[in-house]
């Protein structure tokens, strides 16, 4: 008896092995662009965001862009996982269960990995609240989020420096975990104001992806190219204008040096947050993490260009988008890679602290333990798509209670059973946000990423 199969055979264990890497009906785009977001946050948390003289080094390009950017795409999270129960009946209330069963899934998650991590500031509590709140928008058209979320940016971080220097609150660094609820009032005011991801100000990323989810992203490429482009350039270019032809930068120099602040530090890699109340002049400012209005724009223009450029690409290698799997597999199950990076953190920082000879001359031991998580996720969450599921283990344990806690009634039911686990029914190859699949807690997450910078 032969045992050699049959071409017939191959050909189809060659589909299933694609079909499961790139699901027809997925927006494989907003998985390229998480998968991105992933990456882009373990380089913030692994790599040295300044040289010993304090000068940014290359790796503070991604500092703030890649929570940034996960924060965008959990707006479109929150989307995309409630179309099809608000579309079975047209009501808000029939999506809040589903919305406060994955927020409060994701706050648990992220308080128990804030009670574990000595590095990083988890930024899953805040994704938690931020997607509670977020769904009082959910009715609200793509135009109307836009300038919301437009509107939100500039004012936010200007209320939110008149509510600090009111009333003298200073900024905490640390990971939410269980232990803040022994001081309920100053974690709402971390949660809020003074943590590494205020509310205040990180809400309007959640909005503003939101309204790319409410449009069809295939048919508006080009005007989200150039809102990011625009964005950014407004970001960027009217800080520079204020700091270096207005003299907001001379000021800063001298309000910097008179309390003690790192200048080049707030400019080039992080305010942790928030900026400092000692001037006005300090809302001009673009630096990562700085959350003011010039921080928001930029940051969100370049969340805007990634996307786009993801999606592009989808569109551009059709049916081949499974060549994209490195990015597209951990970035489809964003919540689970998260989790365990922030627990592999915590056991492969100290192996390369006990040998910094580690790499030899070829590589860093920063670069070492980069390439290790690397490895580790593209690899697990390879396996375990073409194994077990299209959503990660956590993502499908978040889907699994929200279709059992909260079933969909009437004739919308049965396309709902798919958008609980994150799908949203197609309607043909590389169709937009109507077409996609995201995961049910939304995006790394980065990430955590922080005080290092994610999801």
């Amino acid at each position: 008896m032969s045992s050699h199969r049959s071409p017939t055979s191959a050909t189809a264990g060659i589909e299933t092995v694609r079909d499961r890497l790139s699901p027809a009906g997925r927006l494989i785009g907003l998985d390229a662009a998480r998968g991105i977001a992933l990456f882009a946050m373990m380089v913030t948390h692994i790599f040295a965001l300044s040289d010993p003289e304090g000068f940014p080094t290359w790796a503070a390009v991604f500092a703030g862009r890649a929570s940034a950017l996960f924060a965008v795409l959990a707006g479109c999270s929150l989307v995309l996982s409630t179309r099809s129960r608000m579309a079975a009946s047209g009501r808000l209330r029939d999506a809040v269960p589903s919305v406060l069963i994955r927020a409060g899934a994701i706050i648990v998650i992220g308080l128990c990995l804030g009670s574990v991590s000595s590095m990083l500031a988890v930024i899953l509590v805040n994704y938690g609240v931020m997607f509670a709140i977020a769904m009082l928008f959910l009715r609200l058209r793509a135009r109307t989020l836009f300038i919301i979320a437009l509107g939100w940016m500039v004012l936010s971080p200007v209320l939110s420096m008149l509510i600090r220097s009111q009333f003298g609150l200073e900024p905490q660094y640390s990971s939410m975990s269980w232990f803040d609820f022994a001081t309920p009032l100053t974690m709402l005011q971390d949660l809020v104001l003074t943590g590494y991801y205020p509310i205040l100000q990180w809400l309007s990323y959640i909005l503003l992806g939101m309204a790319v989810a409410k449009i069809d992203i295939r048919r508006h490429l080009m005007s989200l190219f150039a809102a990011g482009f625009g964005l950014f350039l407004v970001g960027k270019g009217v800080s520079w204008l204020l700091l270096n032809i207005a003299g907001g930068g001379d000021e800063l120099v001298r309000v910097s040096e008179l309390y003690g602040t790192d200048l080049n530090a707030a400019l080039f890699t992080g305010s942790y947050g928030v900026t400092p109340t000692t001037s006005w002049w300090w809302l001009a400012i673009a630096g990562p993490h700085s959350g003011t209005p010039f921080d928001l724009l930029a940051t969100a223009g370049t969340a805007l260009l990634t996307i786009v450029t993801c999606q592009s690409l989808a569109l551009l290698l059709g049916r081949r988008t499974w060549v994209l799997a490195p990015l597209t597999a951990p970035g489809s199950m964003p919540l689970s890679v998260y989790s365990a990076h922030v627990i592999l953190l915590e056991i492969t920082r100290p192996w390369v602290e006990a040998n910094p000879m580690l790499g030899g001359e070829a590589m860093t031991p920063q670069a070492v333990e980069f390439g290790l998580h690397a490895l580790v996720f593209i690899g697990f969450a390879l396996m375990w798509k073409l194994a077990i599921g299209s959503h990660g283990p956590l993502e499908a344990g978040v889907a699994a209670v929200i279709r059992s806690a909260s079933p969909v009634q009437g004739p919308g039911a049965s396309a709902d059973s798919g958008a609980a686990s994150g799908t949203v029914p197609a309607s043909g190859p590389g169709a937009g946000p109507t077409s996609g699949t995201v995961p049910d807690e939304g995006s790394a997450r980065n990430s955590a990423s922080r005080p290092p910078d994610t999801y």
